[in-house]
């Protein structure tokens, strides 16, 4: 008797797993258009229309430059929003820690890791302030730091990445925090 309740459990497990990946899979697969149509290319409107990660797309577009208001705008806008993120994420870490500290019911051991754990997130907002500082006025773009688990990942503007900006950029990561320049990604943002 138990023996039939498990496989009638696990049967019925298995259809409710089936039944919801075809859902998913239904309801978040894109509908896919033919990419050239009467041989005309696609515009930069129409190619993020339905595009998933990893789908191909054209890289090199004249319409947008630096000197552009528009894309100055959004980078802007992107940068901000991305910093605010950043701050408010560890403002509420660096709250939760010091609670963990100030509570007088915590253990020595939770005190000391939460202290620690403070002190490094001091250190990261100064080295990733510091970077952002110096990319800005050595290579003179927008710019955000993240450095996590050993990696340092740099995002900038877009245009703004040449082979001597490159190289100027990792310099100063290695300079600053002592990573090899395998750990050290440049990501150039797209608008």
């Amino acid at each position: 008797m138990i023996l039939k309740k498990r496989q009638l459990l696990l049967a019925t497990l298995v259809i409710a797993l089936g039944a919801a990946v075809f859902i998913n899979q239904y309801y978040t697969s894109p509908k896919v258009d033919s990419a050239v149509s009467g041989g005309n290319q696609p515009t930069l409107e129409s190619a993020d229309k339905g595009a998933n990660l990893g789908d191909a797309r054209y890289v090199i577009s004249t319409d947008v430059t630096l000197d552009d208001p528009a894309a100055q705008a959004v980078a802007g806008e992107y940068f901000s929003g991305a910093k605010l993120r950043r701050q408010t994420a560890r403002d509420e870490a660096a709250e939760a820690l010091n609670d963990i500290i100030k509570d007088s019911d915590s253990s020595p051991e939770a005190v000391a890791k939460a202290t620690d754990a403070l002190t490094d997130i001091t250190k990261a907002i100064t080295l990733e302030c510091d970077i952002e500082n110096l990319i800005s006025a050595k290579v003179g773009c927008e710019n955000l730091v993240i450095i996590n688990a050993g990696v340092a990942e740099i995002i900038v503007e877009n245009g703004s990445l040449d082979d001597l900006s490159v190289v100027q950029i990792k310099e100063i990561v290695v300079k600053q925090t002592g990573l090899t320049a395998d750990k050290i990604t440049l990501i150039e943002m797209e608008y």
